[in-house]
């Protein structure tokens, strides 16, 4: 009987040994994965820190950025009748997809019609017209009228015209 209360003995010895072994090596390589995850955010904050160095240089720079801009290039923000030819094409930009005829032809879409008038602090500018009833008003801001230009041609109305339904 006392060869198995020994044998008995060395295997509950031996199994506790595996089992603190095994505890072990399991708190051991949590503790890696968590260096090795505090590595990675430490390389990731070096990063980010040389991104907002060189951010914080460069808007530094700026002052003689505009310095230089200032007395050398003297470049300037694009103005609106180097895209765009005339306030007519501006307000067709401005005019939605609901002001288009349906697709299917069955019935005509609204007519578009486009006023461009001289600035109201002319002499000689006439009162702004009244929009019809159900009409939407489409504001579009662009230069003045050259001086090369007529005003007839500043006081010109274009009508859009309107597709008609059907085949051509």
């Amino acid at each position: 009987m006392r060869q198995y209360l020994s044998a008995l003995a060395w295997i509950a010895a031996t199994t506790a040994v595996v089992a603190g072994a095994q505890i072990i090596t399991t708190k051991a390589a949590a503790e890696r994965r968590a260096v090795t995850r505090l590595n990675i955010e430490l390389v990731e904050n070096t990063v980010r820190i040389r991104e907002l160095e060189a951010e914080l240089r460069t808007r530094t720079g700026m002052p003689e950025l505009q310095r230089w801009n200032d007395t050398v290039f003297q470049l300037s923000a694009p103005q609106g009748a180097q895209i765009l030819r005339s306030p007519v094409q501006l307000a067709s930009f401005a005019a939605g997809p609901e002001d288009a005829a349906p697709a299917d032809g069955t019935a005509q879409g609204p007519s578009l019609q486009y006023a461009i008038t001289p600035p109201t602090g002319l002499p000689g500018a006439a009162p702004q017209p009244q929009p019809p009833a159900g009409a939407r008003v489409i504001k579009a801001g662009f230069p003045a009228v050259a001086p090369s230009q007529p005003a007839a041609e500043a006081a010109r109305v274009t009508t859009a015209p309107t597709p008609q339904g059907g085949r051509r």
